[in-house]
């Protein structure tokens, strides 16, 4: 956010969704965090959605916490230079030095935390120097360009305006991010405002260049040192610095907002796709100081080269036939969508010709010279049949024309053609793909691995890459930063952390303390243990014979066994199916043989897949929890062990417990004493809206809210909705959280027999905004929290505490000493951080609450934005510690808190509640529809299906949060149209017998009003007539006439 407009952006805006950086192509938005399965890397990539069928889950029973990363070398401690080690006494002070007047955009830091074991830590963010000069602000305009230019073209512009155009106005040279803001430390001698014709690529551009504003850097200092409030001047003065640090880069490498990439490092990984490695930089206000932090990214550019080859790399196909007419429209929508904006080199023409028509032949600009343009669409037939009308009226076909203008007849006449502006149709082969092209698209999922593989690194080679990278940003010779007067350390800031410590675990019968951010359940109990009453067993993978499928339930059973879960059996109906076909009709017609087998329903269904299909497992999981309601277990057929295998049964058996009602593990002790307050109950609600990929803009974004509903906090549910696209705000929020608080209020009452049922305190935590839209969720989204406690009559207004969880941050930690850090090279589970590098006014602080599995592992930020209870840092650390913990399906701590966590899950099952039916493929490498087909935003909102109502009213929202209320009427079962049934107002099926016992119920609850009506106006009466006599024989006494009542007889 800071690189736009003025710096209204807060502190640099490095976390910001909406930066460029963000973007899939440009890689750095990585999670990276280990526990996430994604390798620890910079890199999200493509691939299936997040929470997906696909292998153990991010930070799985099995613990992987080892040293096996795959991540590129780099295993041992280096002897990195260390900066000034800062020297912090066992953290025994907690006050802070910021001044009273000072306002904050989110809660003032109140103290530091001392809690926990202090270990050294390295950090990449190297200490700077604030400007000595003042800074003067333009504006940069084009007038007469009604179409954006991207940035890599007007930096090129401007890059000519000062150098060629106007060299000794621009003396020394200004910084410009590319957009619209233009900074130097001096003002230029054309005055106020100026225009400047700039000849660039046989084009003249205007440029208009305005003074907009004068900042003085010493208010940044004031800011560092916690004696100003952040504002937009010193916001202004950091987003000049951000510029200034990186120009020299970008002016010498392929970049995106935040990031530029080098070839020194980069791998063809097939398909027309190659990796750069990169590096992120991000200067940041820090308490006492400015820092820079520097990190390595990953970038995806397309193979430069023929167009044609990059066209049937991605096709996966060899041959001058590939890219005819007789290409599927599918594979033509899908290389469309790969190379649509993608910039082609045409170099080949002999004159200038001006053919009119409706579709066009490419023409020279300029009579000869290399043309660079981007394809706006591909033809769906060859240039020998795709025909235009030149100027004199002639109908020719491309291939036609340009055997005239060359001189020769095409290669490949019958080769499609791209489509150049808006209308210059030229044959593929006559494009060459122009290098260092950044590719902002989906990764294509089968090269997510690649990706990952290549980004991930171990701490320490991380960390010296990362020194590696000072060399190539040079920013000692920087002119750019001489001139601001910039200096950047080159050693990486050391100082104390502080190692959290570990909540207790409780199952049945027996506590547990994590070590190393995991623990091992072997011979113990799940706190609260499901019961299966039926499964069934669809199997879609041919290769997993009868042999496999027995192991596969034994396995299951002895699982279930061992962790307390009864009703799994040794075996079950099992119907083979074909991976085309009516996934719907197989549900029914494998629910009424195992009827007619086993005698009763099913209450879950066990579904083995091919490998990666996204298709079958999408869906399963939207019959399951739309269509019938019944929980689902999907398991990969590759990965289900083929001989008995403990550990992968019983993580799976914890995915089962949780979707059948179940407990698996609580936490309980100090660290969650806010928690476990009676007389102050509390709800942890966790929420997270999830955007479409890169250029889809006509799918809408998901939002989703998770809540816990037992005092236990340990049964989630939740709920979610389609809203606008790639808008971050919540649009009803105010009906979700009314949804959770009322399932947290019937659950106190009607299960664990509460008076209180409403809480008193609300725990929010909000995944994914950037700094920037701080002050947009406390205008916007606290409001709706507070508007859904009113509509409910919760009184007193509960106590909020809303609290940013940012993930997509890049600071790193790095253990000085081989001693304090775990298996894998990170620092330990529980690290947390609120001095040194963090906001020097907003309460923030940066918690690694999990261990390291691949790569360097990513710690959360978290920022306070409202807090009505008054959290001490060490309650509110050690609190979202504890919730790390709480993950049902990981016998480890994730890297975020659990509610986040499941709601992060939640958005990216929010596609399948559409029906194949309705859109084959929601991801965002979906077949791209035309014309009247295309759907928009709009029919994806209308057409948001809810949960099924059984699973509505039992279950809550997806596979990782199940049942919230099992009542006397039981668990719904899946029901065929053959079967007597009965539906209640709410959808939930009710047998014949429970149907009257409902009415029983019904009538005696009536049967005891009416009593106790009768009751109630008996003794009013009685107390009226006693009243009346009183006052009639008072008056008689003393002589007065007597009170005339009609129809009153005593």
């Amino acid at each position: 956010m800071a690189d736009r407009g003025r710096g209204r952006g807060r502190g640099g805006g490095d976390r910001g969704r909406g930066g460029g950086d963000r973007g899939r192509g440009g890689g750095d938005r990585g999670r990276g965090g280990g526990d996430r399965g994604r390798g620890g890397g910079d890199f999200r990539g493509g691939g299936p959605p997040r929470g997906d069928f696909r292998g153990a889950p991010r930070g799985d029973f099995r613990g992987r916490g080892g040293d096996r990363g795959r991540g590129r070398g780099g295993g041992g401690f280096q002897d990195i230079p260390a900066g000034p080690t800062v020297t912090l006494p066992a953290y025994t002070s907690n006050a802070v030095t910021i001044a009273s007047n000072v306002q904050a955009v989110g809660v003032k830091r109140p103290s530091f935390g001392i809690s926990g074991k202090t270990i050294v830590i390295q950090t990449n963010n190297f200490v700077c120097s604030i400007p000595d000069k003042v800074i003067y602000h333009y504006d940069i305009s084009f007038p007469g360009r009604d179409v954006a230019m991207g940035p890599k073209v007007t930096m090129k512009i401007i890059r000519e305006m000062q150098t060629q155009v106007a060299p000794d106005v621009f003396d020394p040279k200004g910084v410009y991010d590319g957009r619209a803001n233009f900074y130097s430390t001096h003002p230029f001698s054309f005055g106020d405002a100026h225009e400047y014709t700039v000849p660039f690529e046989g084009k003249d551009y205007q440029v208009r260049i305005k003074k907009a504003a004068t900042y003085n850097p010493e208010t940044l200092t004031e800011l560092i040192m916690g004696a100003k409030s952040q504002e937009d001047n010193n916001l202004a003065v950091l987003n000049a610095c951000n510029v200034a640090v990186r120009m020299e880069p970008v002016s010498r490498y392929p970049f995106n907002t935040r990031s530029f990439y080098t070839e020194n490092e980069r791998r063809n990984i097939g398909r027309g796709i190659e990796i750069w490695r990169g590096y992120f930089q991000s200067v940041r206000p820090a308490i006492g100081k400015m820092v820079v932090n520097v990190d390595i990214s990953t970038g995806t550019f397309y193979q430069e080269g023929p167009l044609a080859d990059l066209c049937t790399a991605y096709l996966r196909r060899q041959g001058a036939n590939v890219l005819t007419s007789s290409l599927s429209p599918r594979d033509r929508n899908n290389l469309l969508k790969f190379i649509r904006n993608l910039k082609v080199l045409t170099n080949y023409s002999k004159g200038k010709v001006q053919p009119k028509g409706k579709g066009k032949a490419e023409t020279s600009r300029g009579g000869g010279g290399p043309n660079i343009r981007p394809i706006r669409d591909l033809s769906r037939r060859g240039a020998d049949e795709e025909t235009f009308t030149d100027n004199d009226g002639v109908v020719k076909t491309v291939a036609q024309y340009f055997a005239i203008l060359l001189g020769r007849s095409l290669a490949n006449p019958k080769q499609l053609c791209v489509r150049l502006g808006k209308q210059a149709l030229v044959p593929i082969e006559l494009c060459t793909v122009v290098r260092g092209q950044l590719m902002r698209k989906q990764v294509p999922q089968d090269l997510t691995s690649q990706v990952v593989e290549f980004s991930t690194m171990r701490p320490q080679a991380r960390l010296q890459s990362i020194m590696n990278g000072l060399q190539v940003m040079n920013y000692g010779n920087s002119a750019y930063l001489q001139d601001f007067g910039i200096n950047v350390e080159t050693n990486p800031m050391t100082f104390n952390a502080r190692v959290l410590p570990v909540p207790t675990l409780q199952y049945a019968g027996s506590d547990i303390r994590p070590e190393d951010g995991q623990w091992n359940m072997r011979n113990r109990k799940l706190y609260k243990p499901a019961t299966i009453k039926g499964v069934m067993v669809l199997i879609y993978d041919q290769r997993f014979n009868d042999a496999h499928a027995a192991n596969m339930m034994a396995g299951l059973a002895d699982a279930a066994r061992s962790m307390g879960m009864s009703g799994m059996p040794n075996t079950a109906p099992m119907t083979r199916l074909n991976p085309q076909g009516n996934y719907h009709q197989h549900f029914v017609n494998a629910a009424t043989n195992h009827k007619q087998k086993i005698g009763y329903m099913p209450n879950l269904v066990i579904v083995v897949l091919p490998d990666q299909n996204t298709e079958i497992y999408n869906s399963v999981k939207h019959i399951g929890d739309i269509r019938v309601g019944v929980a689902t277990q999907c398991i990969q057929a590759s990965k289900c062990p083929r001989e008995p295998k403990p550990q992968f049964f019983a993580n799976v058996c914890l995915k089962i417990n949780v979707k059948l009602g179940g407990i698996n593990v609580v936490p309980k002790g100090p660290s969650v004493e806010f928690l476990n307050d009676p007389n102050n109950p509390t709800i942890v609600v966790g929420a997270d809206v999830m955007h479409p990929g890169p250029g889809t803009m006509d799918k809408p974004s998901f939002a989703a809210v998770v809540a816990n509903i037992d005092s236990a906090t340990a049964k989630y549910i939740a709920t979610s909705r389609a809203q606008t696209s790639r808008q971050e705000m919540i649009d009803d929020l105010e009906e979700m959280m009314v949804h959770v608080l009322t399932k947290y209020s019937a659950y106190r009452k009607e299960v664990e027999k509460k008076s209180q049922v409403y809480p008193k305190r609300i725990l929010f935590y909000r995944d994914g905004v950037s700094e920037g839209q701080f002050s947009q969720v406390k205008d916007i989204e606290l409001p709706a929290i507070k508007r859904a406690c009113t509509r409910l009559g919760i009184k007193p207004a509960p106590k909020i505490t809303l609290v940013i969880v940012g993930k997509r941050h890049h600071v790193r930690f790095f253990a000085k000493n081989a001693g304090d850090a775990d298996r894998s090279g990170n620092c330990p589970a529980g690290t947390v951080v609120d001095r040194e590098i963090i906001h020097p006014v907003e309460f923030d602080f940066y918690l690694q609450a999990h261990g390291g599995l691949l790569g360097t592992s990513r710690s959360a930020h978290y920022n306070v934005l409202h807090d009505d209870y008054g959290f001490k840092p060490d309650e509110l650390q050690q609190l979202s510690f504890a919730l790390c913990h709480v993950y049902a399906r990981a016998t480890r701590s994730v890297s975020i808190v659990a509610p986040v966590y499941y709601a992060d899950i939640v958005c990216a099952r929010a596609k399948t509640h559409y029906g194949p039916d309705f859109d084959p493929d929601l991801s965002d490498t979906a077949t791209e529809l035309s014309g009247d087909d295309r759907r928009n935003a709009a029919d994806y909102i209308s057409n948001f299906q809810r949960l099924h109502n059984a699973m509505a009213q039992y279950v809550s929202h997806h596979s990782v949060l199940r049942p919230v209320m099992l009542t006397a009427l039981g668990t719904p079962e899946l029901c065929t149209s053959s079967e007597r049934k009965d539906t209640r107002s709410n959808g939930t099926r009710i047998t014949l017998y429970t149907r009257f016992r409902h009415l029983f119920f019904v009538i005696a609850v009536y049967v005891t009003k009416c009593i106790f009506i009768v009751v109630y106006v008996s003794c009013v009466t009685t107390s009226l007539v006693q009243v009346w006599k009183w006052l009639f024989r008072r008056r008689a006494l003393r002589g007065q006439p007597t009170i005339k009542w009609p129809n009153l007889r005593f």
